[in-house]
C-alpha cells in the first residue's frame, strides 16, 4: 500500500465537479494568478496516521526532474497543459505538488515553453501519474551492549537530548547495557550529518590511578549503526614532560536513515 491520499487543496470561490480533482470553467478563461481559472493547481500528499512522507521518495512517472533543493524537486515534461510542476516537502507527513498551468517564473529554472492555458469548448481530462510510498513514522531501536570484563572500567550510556522520551536505557547486569524504543522522524537537516542521526554516546572511563595501553573500542554487528570516537587524556603526574595516557573514551553512536 502507499499508506498516503493525495486531495486537490481546495478554495471556497471555485465550483469543483464530482470530486476536487475538477472544476468548472468557462470557454475562453486564461490562467492567470488570480483569476477565475487559476495559474496553478495545487494538491495536497498527505501520510495516513502512522506514516511519513519524504519528497525524495515521490517523483512523476511522466515527468522530467529538472532541479532538486533541500525540501523541494522541480519537474518538466508533464502533460500539456501542464507546464512545470514544483513538490514541496512542508512537513513530515505533507508534501505540497503545484501544477503550473501559465508559464513558472521561478529563478534561473527552465521550465517547458508555451503560453497560459485557454479553456477550449469541451472538457479537458489530464492524468498525472505520481509515484512513491510513506515509511512507518518511526524506527524501532533495540541495541545489547557488552561492557569491558575490565573491572577497572566505568561505563554510561547517555541518549541524546530530544530523544529521552523515546529511547530508553536500561542496566541489565554488570555484563551487558540495553538501548530499545522508537526513534521518530525528522527532517534530515536535523540529522546528525545528514545521512544519519545521533542516537546515544557510550562512555568507557577508566577508574582513578589507571590508564589504557589500548583504548576501548565499540564494535556493532548491525551495519546500520556506526560511532564517532572521542578520547579522554589525563597528564601523567609521573611524567617529566607532561605526556598524556588515555583514560577514556566517548563513542557517539549513530543510525543511518
Amino acid at each position: 500500500m502507499a499508506n498516503y491520499t493525495i486531495t486537490r487543496h481546495t478554495e471556497s470561490d471555485h465550483t469543483y465537479v464530482c470530486t476536487n480533482f475538477s472544476t468548472m470553467q468557462i470557454e475562453d478563461q486564461v490562467a492567470a494568478d488570480g483569476a477565475a481559472l487559476d495559474s496553478t493547481v495545487v494538491w495536497d500528499l498527505k501520510a495516513n496516521a502512522g506514516y511519513s512522507v519524504a519528497i525524495e521518495d515521490f517523483i512523476f512517472s511522466n515527468g522530467t526532474i529538472i532541479n532538486a533543493a533541500a525540501g523541494f524537486s522541480y519537474w518538466k515534461d508533464l502533460p500539456s497543459p501542464i507546464l512545470g510542476a514544483v513538490m514541496e516537502e512542508v512537513s513530515s507527513i505533507l508534501i505540497r505538488i503545484t501544477l503550473y498551468l501559465m508559464p513558472p517564473q521561478i529563478g534561473s529554472l527552465v521550465f517547458n515553453s508555451g503560453s497560459s492555458f485557454v479553456m477550449p469548448s469541451s472538457d479537458v481530462d489530464i492524468t498525472v501519474a505520481i509515484e512513491g510510498c510513506a515509511k512507518v513514522a518511526g524506527e524501532g531501536v533495540h541495541l545489547r551492549i557488552n561492557n569491558p570484563l575490565d573491572r577497572n572500567t566505568i561505563t554510561n550510556v547517555i541518549v541524546d537530548e530530544g530523544l529521552e522520551k523515546n529511547i530508553v536505557s536500561n542496566y541489565l547486569s554488570d555484563k551487558r547495557d540495553e538501548i530499545h524504543g522508537i526513534l521518530p522522524s525528522l527532517p534530515t537537516k536535523a540529522i546528525g550529518d545528514g545521512t544519519s542521526r545521533l542516537i546515544f554516546s557510550y562512555i568507557a572511563l577508566a577508574e582513578d590511578g589507571y590508564r589504557y595501553n589500548t583504548p576501548p573500542s565499540l564494535i556493532f554487528s548491525d551495519k546500520n549503526y556506526h560511532t564517532k570516537t572521542t578520547l579522554t587524556e589525563t597528564i601523567n603526574a609521573h611524567s617529566t614532560n607532561k605526556a598524556t595516557d588515555i583514560t577514556g573514551v566517548r563513542f557517539d553512536v549513530y543510525k543511518k536513515n
